[in-house]
Parts: structure tokens; sequence; C-alpha cells
């Protein structure tokens, strides 16, 4: 990490600006709570990433109402139903909406998937090069799926940390994802949902915030 917060130094790469500052790593890293282990570099979507692996002193803390307990039923008319509504992660009824980001970028998807079936891709069989035209289509269509994972990441970290940090006790359905996914109606919108992901991320920050 550089003193100017913008700049990281990276093995046989050198220095690199980073689009989102480095502070918050940066001032752990002096206070000695975090220790950087490793740095991963890659490219996605047309950018790219540098990803740090850290070993991070966590301190100990409280839901905001340890003793509360909320049911969470996941669906797919709404993200998920609280048994008892928590603000600022659910409306007053206790219904998180669910926003469908892979539904509304479909009309976008299929024209840039159309654009990208018209040119000249690339054929392993025949040793044939994609075309310039196939690479930008290409990746106009990565941008879109990109955006669309970037949302739904947003979306769900907000709702399980803000149930993480409020609630003592979260009581989650255990759903047999890959079995609910072979329903070939419900598929696209049963992925879009995540419910594998919500649980996952539950479990980890209940931990965090001292909740079970």
């Amino acid at each position: 990490m550089e003193g100017d917060r913008t700049h990281v130094t990276l093995p046989r790469i050198g220095t690199i600006k980073t689009h989102e500052s480095t502070r918050k790593l940066a001032r752990r890293i002096e206070q000695g709570s975090a220790r950087i282990l490793s740095a991963t570099v890659r490219r996605e979507a047309g950018r790219w990433w540098c990803s740090f692996t850290c070993e991070v002193q966590h301190a100990e803390r409280a839901p905001a109402r340890p003793d509360a307990v909320v049911g969470v039923d996941l669906g797919v008319t709404h993200l998920a139903v609280l048994s008892c509504p928590v603000p600022g992660v659910s409306d007053a009824d206790g219904f998180v909406p669910n926003p469908r980001y892979l539904g509304r970028a479909q009309r976008a998807l299929r024209r840039a998937s159309r654009r990208v079936s018209r040119r000249v891709g690339p054929d392993r069989r025949a040793g044939q090069r994609p075309s310039k035209r196939w690479e930008k289509a290409s990746r106009r269509r990565n941008t879109i799926h990109h955006r669309v994972t970037n949302l739904r990441r947003d979306g769900l970290h907000k709702l399980t940390t803000g149930l993480a940090t409020t609630i003592g006790i979260v009581v989650v359905e255990d759903l047999n994802v890959a079995g609910m996914l072979q329903n070939r109606k419900l598929a696209r919108q049963l992925a879009d949902a995540s419910f594998g992901e919500i649980r996952r991320q539950l479990c980890y920050k209940m931990c965090w915030s001292g909740g079970r």
C-alpha cells in the first residue's frame, strides 16, 4: 500500500493506480489488526481487478437486538418474507422485494447476444480466430452480465448485513436449491434470487456479529 491510498505496489508488475481507495485496509495494517497474505490480479469484463487475501482480527460485536428472533422465508415473488419487520431491511409488513436484476436485463442481453451471433466468432476445430467486431460485441454482452452480477451481489450483502447486525437469532429454511433448479419454468428466477448465497452469507456474518 502506498501513502496516498490510491496506489498499490505488486511484485514484477510494479506500482499501479487503484479506482477504489485503500484507506480502510491501510489503516488496519498500520494498527496491526490486518496482514496481507497474497494478491490476485485478474481481468473480468474488460477491467483489471486486484484482490487481496488478508488475515484480519475482528473485534467482538453484538447485534442491535440480541434477543430478537426472526424467521426468513425465501421466495421468488418476494426475495424474503420476514416473520417480523426489520427497519432498513424490509418494509412495514416484513417483505423484502425481489429486484429481478437478470429479468430486467433480458432485453439488453438478447439484443447483445444476437449481435454476437452475427459476427465471425472463434472456431477451435478450424483454427479460426474471432474478428474484432465479434470481440467488441462479446465485451458489450459480458459487461451486461457483469453489471447484473454486481447489482445482485450488492443487494444480497445489504440484506444479509442488515439482518446480521440487527437480529440476534435468524432462522432460515434449508432449501434443496439444486433440486429446485430442475424446474425449467422457475430455474432462471431461482438462480437470479441466489437462495444458496443468502444462506452462505448469513452463516458467516451471524458469527461475525455475535448472533446465531
